[in-house]
C-alpha cells in the first residue's frame, strides 16, 4: 500500500492494483503542500479492504533525497514536529480525518503506513487522529520512516500507539538516521530491522529503540551515500540500473522493503 501511493499519478495502475488486491472505495490524495521541505504535494490513498480502512502515503521523489535528507539533518526550530511533516500532513488532513472518523465510529480496523517521507507523514497524521479524534486502536506500518519529533511529541504518542506502531528498516537506510538524536527527535514505536538485501524476521519489535544511529556522528551518516554499492531485488533494466546506487540510498527504495518482506521461497 505505500508503495502504490506513488503512483497516485497514473490513475490506471491504481485501479489495476486495487483489483488485484480487492481494494474498494479508493480515494486518491494529493494535495499541494506548504512544507519547508523540498517538496510539491503531498501524495497517498485512503482504501477499505473488507472492514479495514487503509490510509497510506508515498514519501518523495528519490531524486531529491539528498535535498531533504540534508533538510532533516539541519533540523528547525525547537518545535515538538518536525515542521516539514506537519504541513505535508495538515495537507491531507481533512480528508484523512473524514475517513478515520468513519472507521472509528464503525468499529473498523485502521491500518496507517507509509514509506519514508510518507511514513513522517503517516505518524502525525495518526498523533492528530489521537489528538482530535480520541482515536486509540490503529496499527501504524513505517517504512524507512525518519525521526519525527522531540520527546514531548514522542512520549503521549508511545502511550496511546507504541505498542501498535512497527517501524521497519531495512539495511543501510540513512532516512531513519535522520534528524539525529542530538537535536533532540526520536523514533516512535517499535524497532525492526533487516541486513542489507536480507528478510525481516518474525522476532517482536524493539520498543523505544532509536536505532539506527551513526556512532561516529554525521560523517558517517553521510558515508552511507557514498560509499559502497547497493544490494539489487530486481530483475528487470531499471532495477539492474539501481544496483550501483550507494547502500544508504539504495537500501531505501520501496521495492527493497517489499522484498525484505516477501516470504523466502
Amino acid at each position: 500500500m505505500s508503495q502504490l501511493a506513488y503512483e497516485t499519478h497514473v490513475p490506471a495502475t491504481i485501479d489495476a492494483v486495487s483489483k488485484l488486491l480487492q481494494l474498494s472505495g479508493v480515494t486518491v490524495l494529493s494535495k499541494p503542500a506548504k512544507s519547508s521541505l523540498p517538496m510539491t504535494d503531498t501524495r497517498g490513498v485512503i482504501a477499505k479492504r473488507d472492514d479495514a480502512t487503509i490510509v497510506a502515503f508515498a514519501g518523495t521523489d528519490p531524486l531529491h533525497l539528498l535535498n531533504w535528507v540534508s533538510d532533516f539533518t539541519l533540523g528547525r526550530p525547537q518545535e515538538a514536529v518536525h515542521q516539514g511533516f506537519r504541513d505535508a500532513a495538515a495537507a491531507v488532513w481533512n480528508d484523512v480525518k473524514v475517513a478515520l472518523a468513519a472507521a472509528r465510529d464503525n468499529g473498523s480496523p485502521i491500518f496507517i503506513t507509509g514509506h519514508s517521507l510518507g511514513a513522517a507523514i503517516a505518524v502525525v497524521i495518526a498523533d492528530l487522529a489521537r489528538q482530535e479524534l480520541k482515536l486509540g486502536n490503529a496499527q501504524i506500518y513505517l517504512f524507512g520512516c525518519p525521526r519525527v519529533g522531540r520527546a514531548d511529541f514522542v512520549a503521549p504518542y508511545n502511550i496511546t500507539f507504541g505498542a501498535t506502531t512497527y517501524r521497519l528498516v531495512h539495511g543501510a537506510d540513512i532516512v531513519p538516521t535522520v534528524p539525529p538524536p542530538l537535536l533532540g527527535f526520536h523514533h516512535v514505536g517499535g524497532y525492526l530491522g533487516c541486513a542489507s538485501g536480507a528478510k525481516f524476521g518474525a522476532t517482536p519489535p524493539a520498543p523505544g529503540s532509536d536505532e539506527p544511529m551513526a556512532e561516529a556522528g554525521l560523517g558517517e551518516q553521510l558515508r552511507g551515500l557514498f560509499v559502497g554499492f547497493s544490494q539489487n531485488a530486481r530483475k528487470d533494466t531499471l532495477g539492474a540500473l539501481t544496483v550501483a546506487l550507494p547502500p544508504g540510498i539504495g537500501d531505501h527504495l520501496p521495492d527493497r522493503y517489499c522484498a525484505a518482506l516477501t516470504p523466502a521461497q
